[in-house]
């Protein structure tokens, strides 16, 4: 059984070549593929202005987290101050005569 549909080649494969040539067109033609044209570039002109605005929301997003970090940073080191305060405050400055060798008297 034969399959009804002919596999595709080189002989039935469709190319540019049977389109006109660009020199070749009429006036209409023309306007239409000046028309295609400026509607092409008006999209990319819209497609630009987003992704330049995207690119801005991004850089913007960037800068809050890297100062979003150095607050962080900030606040780390802060109670890291206060914490050795804290322990250099409970330490006791000179030992106690009156204590034993393992912290405790009889």
């Amino acid at each position: 059984m034969r399959n009804s549909i002919p596999r595709r080649g080189l002989q039935n494969m469709q190319t540019r070549a049977s389109r006109k040539v660009a020199a070749s067109l009429q006036s209409p033609e023309l306007y239409i593929k000046l028309t295609s044209l400026e509607i092409e570039r008006s999209r990319r002109a819209v497609e630009l202005a987003s992704v330049l605005e995207r690119v801005k929301k991004l850089s913007e997003r960037i800068q809050s987290i890297a100062n979003e970090q150095d607050a962080l940073k900030a606040r780390i080191a802060n109670q890291q101050q206060v914490g050795q305060q804290q322990v250099l405050s409970t330490l006791p400055s000179a030992p106690d005569p009156s204590r034993t060798r393992f912290g405790f008297t009889y």
